[in-house]
């Protein structure tokens, strides 16, 4: 099957998820969602002046905050621990098109693609990559963070984009201004510690390489910081690297996680295929030379999941990996596949 009837596949699959889905992601804005945010549990308030104090939903918040950044407010004075472009872009469409998910419904399509271009470069198989953007579709946890406004799709999307470009180990000034602007766009998305741990395995692969240009990588990184620096300049001038710190000691002193492995629960006990996965993709980097670049893809989910258990325990952080999953899955089927078997009787 050629590259082009691969591709009408996963487009015409992608339509059907979004018909079949369309009243949870096209639901309007409801105006009402940010008077309810200024008396969450999201608004500081050390004076115990707001009455009626409600708990609403990260969705909510994210909606509500984006919807006050676009309207006049600075995106440090509301959920300030999360970077905030995602945000604008949820109050930007809850705004001018009353679609606060439209955003999603282009993140989903463009995670989809990358998942087939990313299995085709690195397996040199196309039925690769689009097994695994099949798989990921039906899968419950991308449903969910495109039916609700959470941080976690875009950026994967942009985590993602700035894996493909390292990849293909091309430096080029085109190259390197796209991978910095992935990756500024990453770090600008959500708290970015997930963006820091996959950059590093990113770097080790390249020095194990010996891939790894100390100029290419701090041009791409100064290009990532101007990047991640324009999505505050609503708020300029103040001390960005200030702010950060902030962010971080807020984000430390703030991790609620009671013990270890509360995710591993959660995913041996979930959905079917993920018990599956991981141990597919376990006995995959057990086969793999650590310079092979499928190596890398075999990693990231394994090193990412570990990384989890530290943290509370939600599905939707999962889309981090099933990614990475799902292609080690349909490597293995598409290998079994055609490779022919010799059964002795």
């Amino acid at each position: 099957m050629n590259s082009l009837n691969l591709k009408l596949i996963l487009i015409l699959s992608f339509f059907v998820f979004l018909f079949i889905n369309r009243q949870s992601i096209f639901q309007k804005f409801d105006p009402e969602v940010v008077g309810r945010y200024l008396r969450s549990q999201d608004i500081e308030d050390i004076e115990n002046k707001i009455k009626n104090r409600i708990f609403i939903s990260d969705s909510d918040i994210y909606i509500a905050a984006g919807y006050l950044y676009v309207t006049g407010s600075e995106p440090v004075s509301y959920n300030f621990q999360h970077p905030p472009l995602i945000k604008y872009l949820f109050g930007l469409s809850a705004k001018y098109f009353n679609l606060p998910l439209l955003p999603n419904i282009i993140f989903a399509g463009v995670l989809l693609f990358e998942v087939y271009l990313l299995g085709s470069l690195v397996f040199k198989n196309g039925s690769v990559g689009l097994l695994a953007s099949l798989f990921l579709l039906v899968d419950p946890v991308f449903k969910e963070v495109i039916t609700y406004a959470l941080l976690d799709l875009g950026q994967m999307v942009f985590i993602l984009g700035f894996l493909i470009m390292s990849i293909k180990s091309v430096q080029s000034q085109g190259v390197t201004l796209l991978s910095g602007v992935m990756l500024g766009l990453a770090f600008a998305s959500k708290f970015y510690s997930p963006v820091i741990i996959f950059l590093g395995l990113v770097y080790i692969f390249k020095l194990l390489n010996k891939q790894f240009n100390i100029k290419h990588e701090l041009a791409i990184l100064l290009i990532a910081f101007l990047v991640f620096s324009i999505c505050y300049i609503k708020s300029w001038p103040f001390n960005i690297f200030f702010e950060q710190v902030k962010i971080v000691k807020f984000m430390l002193t703030h991790n609620s996680a009671t013990q270890w492995g509360g995710v591993l629960p959660m995913f041996f006990g979930g959905y079917f295929l993920w018990p599956i996965l991981f141990f597919v993709n376990l006995f995959a980097i057990l086969k793999t030379k650590f310079t092979d670049p499928r190596f890398l893809v075999f990693l990231i989910p394994i090193f990412y999941f570990l990384i989890l258990n530290f943290q509370l325990p939600f599905t939707r952080y999962f889309i981090l990996i099933l990614p990475f999953l799902y292609l080690s899955l349909t490597n293995f089927i598409v290998r079994l596949y055609s490779t022919p078997y010799k059964f002795k009787g």
